[in-house]
């Protein structure tokens, strides 16, 4: 690093994401040369040799309340059923979505309101009908639909063989050829096409447990259930595995998370990934995969605990909500690049539902608790990004660091793509003043000087929100170059 009196800092690969602390520091100095300590909305993953803005987001045709989303959708079914159609469900309305629209109109009448319906939970298709879990002002119900014309929306508590009401409760989904499974507060349902049986109550975990999420994974059924007392109070999440057939009322195995609820669930190249929250310390949610009968920690990040209509798969990644902002957690080529936990997007308005790639774009849904609803696919560039690398340390003994130059190696630029440069120093209680502008039409290099005076430690601060939504500013290398002083006093 030092030669003589010199030192040299360089920030690359920067598709390693955050910093293992920077869940709990945002001043952290743990972390190679391309981890963050904080960001806003960056893109690590659709290129891994560049840094660059977070994809913004377009509405969907109709996709606000000036269209035919008048509430916050709950969920989408994140698989098309037919060319370029899927189905997502509100608090009391099932919609049918295209890539690019919300339908309306046509017969049946789109969007469909679904009858006594409070707040629905989750939809799937089985068999060629579509099912969609709601609650309602006491209890819960399915609909069915055939995909065609008709609608039953009682038809879960009145027509198959064993037909009741369901529970108030989160009713998370899976299928496996004529098989559906379903929470049911403290039970799991399930539903077998082939002889539409439906039992609401198959397995029963006890009292003040809750099915939090579900999958059908090498033959078997995985099952996250929280036990606790529900608001702000610690719970206990365990995973238990059933049989694949769904016909016994004994469980295969089961994996504790110990004191710590469980969000989802989620099966990508064979691996069994789960989100929990730690409640003892701040920014205590975690992603970690299951390995035997053990949780291996992943990844940590802040913000929400996301449910099972929170997450889908976006470039070989997990993308997730937490707080109304999208994370991605992976590796976008296995064995070759490490797994990074990066904030890639906006969520939209402060409240959001759901997110899905039914047709590979991500599409989100959000409300500003203010009447106003939108369901947006990802779309051009987003503006309000930023990164903060960790910090590193510069002072040794008496000697402070002087900042002579900083090179920054970008992609050939387009018109008006623009990212701001500057080096945050001390703990970040000064910086380098004015800002270093990394823009030029067809520039791939640029070299600034002028970055203050003696510093402890430094931080490097990159800003693009003066860049362009349709040319982003992709950053490759910044290489900082100093001198070590001696302070006066």
């Amino acid at each position: 690093m030092a030669k003589d009196n010199s030192f040299i800092i360089e920030f690359d690969k920067f598709y390693q994401g955050a910093s293992p602390a920077a869940h709990l520091d945002n001043l952290t100095e743990l972390g190679n040369s391309g981890q963050y300590s904080t960001a806003v909305n960056i893109d690590i993953i659709s290129n891994p040799n560049v840094l660059t803005q977070g994809p913004a987001l377009a509405n969907l045709t109709n996709g606000t309340q000036d269209g035919v989303v008048s509430e916050l959708i709950n969920y989408i079914l994140d698989e098309a059923v037919a060319s370029d159609v899927t189905f997502a469900v509100g608090a009391t309305k099932l919609f049918k979505l295209s890539s690019s629209t919300v339908i309306s109109g046509g017969s049946p009448s789109w969007p469909v309101t679904i009858t006594n319906a409070t707040d629905g939970e989750s939809c799937i298709e089985l068999g060629g009908n579509l099912y969609t879990f709601y609650n309602k002002s006491s209890g819960g119900d399915i609909s069915k639909y055939d995909l065609s014309i008709t609608l039953d929306h009682d038809w879960g508590s009145t027509v198959p063989t064993g037909a009741v009401a369901l529970q108030s409760a989160l009713h998370p989904i899976a299928k496996k050829e004529d098989i559906m499974v379903f929470g049911n507060g403290r039970y799991l349902g399930v539903y077998t096409n082939d002889n539409t049986t439906i039992n609401v109550t198959k397995l029963d975990f006890g009292a003040n447990t809750e099915v939090a999420d579900v999958l059908f994974h090498a033959n078997q059924w995985w099952i996250a259930v929280n036990s606790g007392i529900s608001g702000t109070n610690r719970n206990t999440g365990r995973i238990f595995v059933y049989d694949g057939s769904a016909t016994s009322n004994l469980l295969s195995d089961e994996t504790g998370i110990g004191p710590n609820k469980i969000g989802f669930l989620y099966v990508l190249n064979g691996i069994v990934y789960v989100v929990y929250q730690d409640l003892s310390f701040s920014g205590g949610y975690i992603i970690g995969y299951i390995f035997g009968r053990q949780i291996y920690p992943l990844a940590y990040f802040t913000g929400s605990l996301p449910g099972y209509n929170q997450k889908t798969l976006y470039k070989n990644t997990i993308l997730f909500l937490a707080s109304g902002l999208i994370y991605s957690v992976g590796s976008i080529i296995p064995a070759k690049l490490p797994n990074q936990i990066s904030q890639l997007a906006d969520g939209g308005y402060t409240t959001c539902g759901a997110i899905a790639a039914p047709f590979g774009i991500p599409m989100i849904t959000s409300s500003d608790g203010g009447g106003n609803f939108r369901l947006a696919k990802f779309s051009g560039y987003d503006t309000a990004c930023s990164w903060k690398s960790a910090v590193v340390p510069i002072a040794k003994g008496n000697l402070l660091g002087q900042i002579d130059e900083v090179t920054v190696l970008t992609k050939t630029l387009g018109a008006n793509a623009r990212c701001d440069l500057q080096l945050e120093y001390n703990q970040n209680s000064s910086n380098s003043g004015i800002v270093k502008q990394i823009t030029g039409t067809g520039q791939r290099r640029f070299i600034f000087h002028n970055f203050g005076g003696l510093v402890e430690d430094l931080r490097l601060f990159l800003d693009w929100s003066n860049g362009s939504v349709t040319n982003d500013c992709p950053i490759r290398r910044v290489r900082i170059e100093g001198h070590y002083a001696e302070r006066l006093n």
